[in-house]
């Protein structure tokens, strides 16, 4: 039976993770907590063989940073790191960080404790896309990655000339840029985007 350690620090999604781990005869669920920067301590302290990361825990500590640190450490420790979160940056980082597989807590196609099993025989499961979400009239999967790297941007509160000097383009292309996420989405102003980007998560600020 494999040892589970489950970072996660929303209630419903922690107990149907729970639920999940307990129903199984292959896993044991050694500790459920809520901070990845305790994950490390939780790895000394027992005999962990898989971990399920989210990517943003408790006081907006990384997930992502504590599997680095723990696939370095301990690098016989499985790490699946879970999201709900549909920013594109994520799997690329979790595959920097050397996790073993990267599962969508609520729309992936294979069951959570498919994606152990496949993990614990040494699989490495990606999606092959993100989630594709509703931003006003747009679909996310309809935006350019030229688009994707303005909003990134914009969402962060910068202003067109500082998206430019950013991201190393003129004033005039950002304008046009943020005028065809405006087409697209329907929005006719920079806080209504940003506001819908950030609570569908498809950008994260901060990570």
């Amino acid at each position: 039976m494999f040892n589970v350690l489950l970072v996660e620090d929303r209630r419903m999604p922690r107990e149907c993770m729970e639920s999940y781990i307990k129903s199984s005869d292959r896993y044991n669920l050694a500790a459920s907590i809520t901070n990845a920067a305790m994950a490390e301590m939780s790895c000394m302290e027992q005999d962990i063989d898989l971990i399920l990361m989210d990517v943003c825990t408790e006081n907006n500590e990384s997930g992502i940073a504590a599997c680095a640190t723990i696939k370095k450490n301990f690098p016989n420790i499985k790490v699946i790191i879970v999201t709900s979160m549909a920013d594109a940056r994520f799997i690329n980082m979790a595959k920097e960080a050397n996790a073993d597989s990267f599962w969508y807590k609520e729309i992936s196609e294979y069951e959570l404790l498919d994606i152990m099993d496949r993990t614990m025989n040494g699989e490495n499961i990606y999606p092959d896309k993100t989630p594709d979400v509703q931003i006003g009239t747009a679909k996310s999967s309809n935006f350019t990655k030229g688009e994707l790297r303005v909003l990134r941007l914009l969402v962060q509160g910068l202003s067109d000339a500082e998206i430019a000097e950013s991201l190393g383009i003129s004033i005039t292309t950002v304008r046009w840029y943020v005028r065809v996420l405006f087409e697209k989405t329907g929005y006719k102003n920079r806080v209504s985007l940003a506001c819908d980007v950030i609570n569908k998560e498809l950008i994260v600020p901060g990570f």
